[in-house]
């Protein structure tokens, strides 16, 4: 096994999450993306699947980027809680013993919501994901589509259209601070979180 003294891998569930962190890579080289290019369709084996490569590369730090809007109710909220309590925390393998950590960073309803905090905070319930899409839109003329993200930089295009990234990482932030306060379970990013691990900070 080979050891990467205090590496970082994220994996994300789909394109969007495999697109935009490339499009930081220029600015924030400590991201390690897995995998290089992930399947269209994607779920929890195929999560866990990635996560045994990254343990076998040795990272030492495995952030999955998680998606809620799937995982809210019935049997998909009981297969993710029971997944992520097996997986989150720190763990060792056996030979030769190192320590490894997962952590899981979700969005709600998904990481485009992110993306909106770079123009504006909100606490609207979004009902589904075609609504939070259209608020996006509405601030930059987004699209959830391959054909998008390979023709714009996400990252850089946000704030080309009047966005900050240092703004979403404060509406992150203060998005878990009032969901700890006030118990809401909408509408929410941990990708402050993320970065912070990375050593990125709002400040």
């Amino acid at each position: 096994m080979k050891k990467i003294k205090d590496s970082i891998a994220v994996i994300g569930e789909g394109l969007t999450e495999y697109y935009y962190f490339n499009s930081l890579k220029d600015d924030f080289r400590q991201i390690n993306i897995k995998p290089s290019y992930p399947k269209h369709s994607t779920g929890l084996d195929y999560l866990e699947q990635e996560i045994d490569k990254a343990i076998d590369a040795g990272y030492s730090l495995i952030i999955c980027v998680i998606d809620m809007d799937n995982k809210k109710e019935g049997e998909e909220k009981s297969e993710y809680a029971k997944f992520k309590s097996r997986l989150q925390g720190i763990h060792f393998t056996k030979k030769p013993r190192t320590k490894y950590e997962i952590r899981f960073i979700e969005n709600e309803r998904c990481t485009e919501i992110f993306f909106l905090f770079y123009f504006a905070y909100t606490t609207r319930c979004f009902q589904n994901q075609p609504e939070l899409l259209e608020a996006l839109n509405k601030k930059c003329a987004y699209e959830k589509t391959e054909e998008f993200f390979k023709k714009h930089s996400l990252h850089q295009y946000f704030e080309k259209s009047g966005g900050d990234f240092k703004k979403a990482l404060r509406n992150a932030a203060k998005s878990m601070k009032e969901k700890e306060e006030t118990g809401r379970d909408h509408t929410y990013s941990q990708m402050a979180e993320l970065f912070e691990a990375l050593g990125i900070k709002s400040e």
